[in-house]
């Protein structure tokens, strides 16, 4: 069962889902979606039943957590990563939380980066390229209408250390196939270790 908790951001309070083993890995959720996701797809159980630290977050203004004052929400995840003392995060982000991820890894150091349907990918095709030698894996649903899986198939062909899975049908595909997709995430974040 997760650990829910509140943590002080710039004087903010933000709601966090733990699998009480750390916070290895950032679970970040879309934008029709909170921390509790990842909890109803089995995602943080399984984490800790492999012995994975990983913490869930309500984006401010998401689920539990007061609004805040950022403009932007990488900035958000770095004050919010600083506060629990993290080094080197995976991120996994959905949608909007990919953009967020996605951004965030551009600018600052992560251990490795796992993206679901992320938005945004067109906006920094051109600084895909840093992202090389880093390890990522992307999670796509065969008939994505937000994200087309095409531009998971570009962020390959420019970024050649990254990994496409397919994985159900929607947008939010974690949600077609719960069980594959927390296996490809445990499978992925094992080749981390």
């Amino acid at each position: 069962m997760a650990i829910e908790s509140f943590v002080n951001v710039r004087g903010h309070k933000i709601r966090t889902l733990t699998n009480g083993l750390g916070s290895e890995v950032m679970l970040l959720h879309g934008a029709r979606f909170t921390a509790d996701t990842w909890e109803q797809v089995g995602t943080l159980r399984r984490l800790e039943e492999e012995g994975i630290g990983a913490t869930a977050v309500d984006f401010p203004g998401y689920g539990k957590s007061e609004k805040g004052t950022w403009n932007d929400l990488g900035d958000f995840l770095e004050d919010l990563i600083s506060v629990l003392g993290v080094r080197d995060p995976v991120l996994l982000g959905p949608s909007m939380a990919g953009r967020v991820a996605l951004r965030y890894s551009l600018k600052r150091e992560v251990k490795a980066l796992i993206l679901i349907g992320a938005v945004g990918i067109p906006e920094v095709e051109k600084e895909l390229s840093k992202l090389n030698g880093k390890k990522i894996l992307l999670i796509w649903g065969k008939e994505d209408s937000v994200s087309p899986v095409e531009n998971a198939v570009k962020f390959t062909k420019l970024v050649k250390s990254a990994e496409l899975k397919i994985i159900g049908n929607q947008h939010a595909c974690y949600l077609d196939d719960p069980e594959g997709f927390n296996r490809e995430v445990i499978s992925f974040l094992k080749t981390l270790r």
